[in-house]
């Protein structure tokens, strides 16, 4: 071995080792982008890929200009488009997106008003939505002040059946709905004491820190996955720690593990999918939030170290995560108050970004075969048949 060889693998040995960013970070910024209280938020993220959120917008006003507020959804391809419903929350498969009082179809661009219960009134609003388009959320009891999320219950709405509410005691909402019918949702006021799983198809119902063992301190439920399993948290009874937990009727209670050093003993998760990826908020020990990441594998990580950012943003909550392992949240930092971001599973062999790996990226490959440009997914510094094995192996079509 020569000496500069042997320099050359010396410095290879005692630098570190860079971590490839796992995830294409992409930044979604508000309509009114040259306003500098600008907000952007999303919170839903459907399996093809169109989230939905609330961002401030500008628009013509009497003498001027106006800007405010509108949903919108997102998609890969379009990006935003603003849509005529407040706040949505919740985004199903069939491009229902649900909101403030009103179910959006995104194919016809109609909105279906919701009605209020007997002895209701507004404001209603929906959190939920499932390709079977039931939709649900809550609505208030008083025409009165309800700050503290106390006057109010579950809201549920059926295409067939109408509107409804769930016979659960002190149930004040409800958040989530899978597939198969099944509920999540809060019992008591804002701060979300205790919370219930409700399965439509039975009637059935169970309070989550019933699953727990000892007195309930605060016991949330707020996403489950098409498999029904229910993601949460639990505190301990002295208030010091909240963990994330998973359960189901199959496995039980699964507590999710603390993150790393540098961070409170505190798991906020928000969303889940059928593989089990959980994701949500972590706080820093300065008290400022961050968006994780979990799965089994890697436990729960800072998804800011996974990817690379917009230069001064900080991705500071994770809100839901498709089966597709999409991610959609809101963070702050570079610009304006808040915008929020899409994160896409980097994969082999997906060179135009998509997310998917299909024909587009076969072209490219086969466009640089036998040069060292896009496609050498292996880096031996030539696009050849490793690469295209390694591309077919992840072939979405």
């Amino acid at each position: 071995m020569t000496r500069t060889s042997l320099v050359a693998l010396t410095l290879a040995l005692a630098s570190p080792a860079v971590a490839a960013d796992e995830y294409t970070f992409v930044l979604v910024d508000a309509f009114a982008t040259e306003y500098g209280l600008r907000e952007c938020y999303l919170y839903d993220i459907d399996e093809s890929n169109q989230a939905c959120g609330t961002a401030t917008i500008t628009i013509p006003w009497v003498g001027g200009w106006l800007t405010t507020y509108t949903g919108f959804y997102w998609d890969p391809v379009l990006e935003k488009t603003p849509i005529a419903l407040n706040w949505p929350n919740g985004i199903s498969d069939a491009g229902l997106v649900a909101g403030v009082a009103a179910v959006f179809d995104i194919a016809s661009d109609t909105s279906i008003p919701m009605s209020t219960l007997p002895g209701t009134y507004f404001p209603l609003v929906l959190k939920g939505i499932n390709d079977s388009g039931i939709a649900v959320g809550y609505v208030q009891t008083c025409n009165c002040s309800n700050s503290a999320g106390m006057l109010q219950i579950p809201y549920v709405w059926h295409p067939e059946e109408g509107a409804f509410t769930l016979p659960v005691p002190g149930a004040t909402g409800a958040s989530r709905i899978n597939g198969q019918g099944k509920i999540v949702g809060w019992i008591g006021g804002n701060s979300s004491p205790n919370s219930y799983v409700y399965d439509l198809a039975t009637d059935t119902y169970m309070i989550m820190s019933t699953v727990f063992e000892g007195a309930n301190t605060k016991t949330t439920a707020t996403d489950i996955s098409e498999t029904g399993v229910v993601v949460g948290s639990r505190m301990s009874s002295n208030g010091q720690i909240t963990h994330g937990y998973t359960w189901s009727p199959e496995t039980g209670v699964t507590l999710l593990p603390l993150p790393p050093a540098g961070f409170q003993k505190y798991v906020a998760p928000a969303g889940i999918n059928v593989a089990g990826t959980v994701v949500g908020t972590i706080a820093t020990m300065q008290g400022s939030q961050r968006a994780f990441v979990y799965d089994a594998t890697h436990g729960v990580r800072d998804l800011n170290t996974l990817t690379t950012p917009a230069p001064g943003f900080v991705m500071n909550a994770a809100t839901a995560v498709n089966d597709n392992g999409w991610i959609v949240g809101w963070g702050s930092g570079g610009g304006g108050m808040t915008r929020a971001f899409v994160l896409k599973p980097k994969i082999a062999g997906d060179l135009d970004g998509d997310g998917t790996v299909g024909p587009a990226d076969l072209a490219i490959l086969l466009g640089a075969w036998g040069t060292s440009g896009a496609g050498d997914l292996n880096g031996s510094g030539a696009v050849d048949g490793e690469d295209l094995g390694t591309l077919l192996a992840s072939w979405s079509l």
